[in-house]
C-alpha cells in the first residue's frame, strides 16, 4: 500500500497459480509477464497491460462503464435549464452531459443525434454541444429528442441517453372573426372567433377582447377552439374593437384590430300632404317628407292610410307622387315611418286632408245574379251625376275604351263563374280624356254562375228500406 496526503492505493493482489486477478474498490494495474498468461480477471475494475515478457492477455474495458446517467439541456451556457417533455420557446439550446463511469484513458469521445439514434461515429470528446454554434439547422416547431452515448478507445458504445424537446415559437392563429369590420347593428352584436395552435395551445387566461379600450366578457371552448365575448363599453356610432391571443409559452399574434357601427336610434322626420292643403277633391296626393338619422342614414319609408297596418315599404324619397287615398268623402289621414341602414323603424307621423270627391259613384241596375241557365249576360249601370261616360270589364279581360253607353252584353260564356266590373267617370277639370281622379276609384262589380239551378229537393241514394211489423 502507497500513501500519499491526497490520495491512497489500494492493494490489488495477483495468483498466478491459480489464474486468477482481483482488487479492492480502487482501479489496479499490474503489468504481467509470460508467467501471468494465462490468468484469469475476476474483476471488471482492473485493467491489463501485458508486460515486457509479452503476455497474451488483452485490453478490454466492461460496456456498462461506458453508459451515460446525466443529460440535460439549457438556453445557453449561462442560460436556465429547459424542463425536457414540455413546451418552451429556445430553438437552438445547449445540450450537457456528464462523462460516464469509465476512465478517461480508455473513454475515446461521444457520438449524438438529433432526432435520431447516434451512430457508433465519435463526433466529439466534449460533453457538451451547442446547437447554436453548431451551425447546423435549428429545430423547428414541434416535438424533437436528442440523443448521445460514450465510445471506447475499441469503438465500442454504451447505452445512449435521450432528452425530449418540445419547441413552439409560431403564434396562435386567429382564423375567423366575426362581426366582420365595418359592419352595421342596432343590438350590439356578439364577437365569436375561432383560433387554432397546433403545439402548446391558445393560452385561455391571455385571451383579451377590448371595445373601445374596455374589458370584454371572454369564454373559451379548447374542443371547439371558439371564442365568445360579451359586454363590454358599446356606444352609438363607431366601436373599435381589439383581440389579442397568446399560446401556453407566450407566443403572441399580433393585435386584431377592426371596428364597426352601432345604430340603435331610429329616424326622426315628418311629412305633408299636398303641401299642406286642407282639401283635395282627388284620391291621390302628393307626399313630401322629410327625415334625417345622424348615424346610419335614412333608407327607407313605410306609408299607409291606418295606423297600425297596411304599410307600404318604399325607398325614401322626398316627394311621393300619386299616393292614393281611401276613396271615401272625409278627413282622410296618411301615416309614414322611416327606415334607416341599420334597420331602425321610426314611430308614424301623420298629416290629415279633407277628401271631396268630383268622381261619381256607380251603379248596376240590372244583370244576372246568383245562377242562370242562360249562357249570355247583359248589365246596365248608371252614375247618379249624370253626364258619365263608362268603362266595363266582363272576367279577366281589359277595361273597355270609355264611353257613354249605360249596357254591356257578353254571350258564349262558359259554364261555371263569372264577374263583371264597371266605372263611372266624369271628365271635370277640362283635361283632354279621363284622368285617374275623374273616375269612380270603387267600381261597381257583379258575380253569378252559368248552370242549372240545383234542385231544392235531394234524394237520397242506397239499398231499398224494408218495414217490419211485429205481431
Amino acid at each position: 500500500m502507497s500513501q500519499s496526503d491526497d490520495q491512497q492505493l489500494q492493494v490489488a493482489s495477483t495468483n498466478q497459480g491459480g489464474g486468477t486477478s482481483s482488487g479492492g474498490s480502487r482501479r489496479a494495474q499490474s503489468s504481467i509477464g509470460g508467467g501471468m498468461a494465462s490468468h484469469q480477471i475476476a474483476s471488471s475494475r482492473f485493467r491489463i497491460l501485458p508486460g515486457l515478457f509479452g503476455g497474451g492477455s488483452s485490453s478490454t474495458v466492461p460496456v456498462g462503464d461506458l453508459d451515460l446517467t446525466v443529460l440535460y439541456a439549457k438556453t445557453d451556457a449561462f442560460g436556465t435549464e429547459i424542463p425536457p417533455s414540455t413546451w418552451q420557446r429556445d430553438r437552438d439550446p445547449l445540450f450537457i452531459w456528464a462523462p460516464p463511469a469509465a476512465g478517461p484513458e480508455e473513454l475515446g469521445g461521444y457520438s449524438y443525434a438529433v432526432d435520431g439514434t447516434p451512430d457508433d461515429t465519435i463526433d466529439t470528446t466534449s460533453t457538451s454541444m451547442d446547437l447554436a454554434a453548431s451551425g447546423g439547422p435549428l429545430l423547428s416547431d414541434g416535438t424533437h429528442t436528442f440523443s448521445v452515448k460514450a465510445i471506447n478507445t475499441l469503438g465500442n458504445g454504451g447505452n445512449p441517453i435521450t432528452i425530449a424537446l418540445w419547441v413552439d415559437t409560431a403564434p396562435p392563429q386567429i382564423v375567423t372573426y366575426n362581426p366582420a369590420g365595418a359592419s352595421l347593428f342596432n343590438v350590439a352584436p356578439a364577437i365569436t372567433a375561432g383560433l387554432s395552435d397546433a403545439h402548446s395551445g391558445v393560452s385561455q387566461t391571455a385571451l383579451e377582447v377590448l371595445i373601445n379600450g374596455g374589458t370584454a366578457s371572454v369564454a373559451f371552448d379548447p374542443v371547439t377552439g371558439t371564442l365568445t365575448a360579451s359586454g363590454g363599453g358599446w356606444q352609438e356610432g363607431t366601436n373599435s374593437l381589439e383581440l389579442r391571443v397568446e399560446d401556453a409559452v407566450g407566443n403572441a399574434q399580433a393585435p386584431l384590430v377592426w371596428s364597426v357601427t352601432l345604430d340603435t336610434q331610429p329616424p326622426a322626420g315628418s311629412v305633408t300632404v299636398n303641401g299642406g292643403a286642407q282639401l283635395t277633391t282627388s284620391v291621390y296626393v302628393t307626399l313630401s317628407v322629410s327625415a334625417s338619422d345622424a348615424t346610419s342614414g335614412v333608407t327607407g319609408m313605410l306609408i299607409s292610410n291606418e295606423e297600425f297596418s297596411g304599410y307600404v315599404q318604399e325607398p325614401y324619397a322626398a316627394l311621393r307622387e300619386f299616393w292614393g287615398l281611401n276613396p271615401v268623402r272625409g278627413m282622410q289621414r296618411v301615416y309614414v315611418k322611416f327606415l334607416d341602414a341599420a334597420g331602425n323603424v321610426s314611430e308614424p307621423v301623420s298629416d290629415d286632408i279633407e277628401l271631396g270627391l268630383l268622381s261619381p259613384e256607380t251603379l248596376i241596375t240590372s244583370g244576372p245574379a246568383g245562377t242562370s241557365p242562360v249562357r249570355e249576360a247583359t248589365f246596365t249601370f248608371q252614375c247618379p251625376e249624370g253626364a258619365c261616360l263608362f268603362s266595363y270589364a266582363f272576367d279577366n279581360e281589359a277595361w273597355s275604351e270609355w264611353n257613354a253607353a249605360t249596357t254591356a252584353t257578353m254571350s258564349g260564356l262558359t259554364f261555371g263563374n263569372h264577374y263583371f266590373r264597371v266605372k263611372a267617370a266624369r271628365d271635370v277639370n277640362g283635361e283632354p280624356g279621363i284622368q285617374a281622379d275623374e273616375e269612380d276609384p270603387s267600381p261597381a262589380d257583379r258575380t253569378w254562375i252559368v248552370g242549372a239551378e240545383p234542385s231544392l229537393f235531394a234524394i237520397p241514394k242506397g239499398p231499398p228500406i224494408k218495414f217490419w211489423r211485429l205481431d
